[in-house]
Parts: C-alpha cells; structure tokens; sequence
C-alpha cells in the first residue's frame, strides 16, 4: 500500500512540474486587451529564452545570433553576440520567419526539400529558409512565437535547449537530413 501511495505521489508531483501554463509565458491580459491577441510570447519569456541559448553557445565555445518572432512575425527579442556577420544575422532572422510560415521546424523543411530538386525550386519563391536552427515556441500545445539561431554548427541545439530550459518540453527535433541517392549502375 505504501509503494502504491508514494508512485501516486511521485506521478502527481511529476505531472505538476512538466505541465506547461500558458499565461506564464506570453503577454498580460491588459496588453493582449490593446493589441487584439493573447498567446503572443512576452518579452520577458523572449528575453529568458535569449538568454539560455547564449549560455548554450557559450558553454559551447560558440557564438549566435538570435530572433524571436511573435506569432504575428514581429521581433520580440534579438541578440548578436560578438564575432557575428551580417549572414549570421540574417539567417537567424529567416530561419524565425520560415517557422511562422510552417508551423514547424525549419530543419523539418530542410528534410522535405533534400533531394528534391522540383520542390526546392517551387519553395525557392516562398517565405521559407529550410535550413536548421528554426523552431515553434510551443506552450500548452499553442504556438506563442518562434526562434531562429544563426552563425554556429550547433544553431538548432542551442535554440531547442534554451526552450526546453525556459518554457519546458518542446515536440522533438527532426531527424538528420537525408543522403542524397546514388543514381544505380
């Protein structure tokens, strides 16, 4: 009976601190009243979230640029770390927008585009950056914005920890791109 009592207690207590609260995150009800919407990342979250994905870089002996784009494509928060150049920048900006754009991830993009020379040419006139480093910010299954990472090798991991650290579990990351095909012989 007791072990019964303390793995009920044991789930309670870990249901509780993996659930997601929306409102902790995206802006105040006063503010949603002035700009007509509610589940739009607040700057402070956008700012924590900055924050950890430059802790990441630099624990990784890296450096970012960072956006974070509210669901409607405005910058909530943008950071450069030192060393950045203007294609580090920009890249992080539209991986951020591509998110917007597909609801997902823009190394889920990359994945669907690898390969496939027809859709890359059809996608090419589209709002969309299909390269890694692009994620939905995702709150109680509601997106509230999006993140986009340039100037490292390790852009997607840095934006997929400073969410996970801040507003917690994300869905996952895609998997690796895949191989181009060797033509048979």
């Amino acid at each position: 009976m007791k072990q019964i009592l303390a793995v009920a207690a044991l789930t309670v207590m870990t249901a509780g601190a993996s659930a997601q609260n929306i409102n902790k995150f995206v802006i105040s009800d006063e503010a949603a009243k002035k700009a007509l919407i509610k589940n739009e990342i607040s700057a402070d979250t956008a700012e924590k979230i900055t924050r950890a994905c430059v802790d990441f870089a630099t624990k990784n002996n890296i450096a970012v640029s960072v956006f974070i784009l509210s669901p409607t494509g405005e910058i909530v928060h943008a950071h450069r770390m030192d060393g950045q150049v203007p294609i580090n920048i920009e890249t992080a900006e539209l991986k951020a927008r591509s998110v917007l754009y597909t609801r997902d991830s823009s190394h889920t993009r990359a994945n669907t585009v690898a390969n496939n020379l027809s859709l890359q040419m059809r996608w090419s006139v589209l709002p969309v950056f299909p390269v890694s480093g692009g994620l939905p910010i995702i709150v109680d299954n509601q997106m509230i914005g999006s993140i986009g990472v340039g100037g490292s090798n390790k852009d997607e991991e840095c934006a997929y920890a400073a969410l996970t650290s801040v507003v917690g579990p994300q869905p996952p990351l895609a998997g690796p791109t895949p191989q181009p095909q060797q033509p048979a012989r």
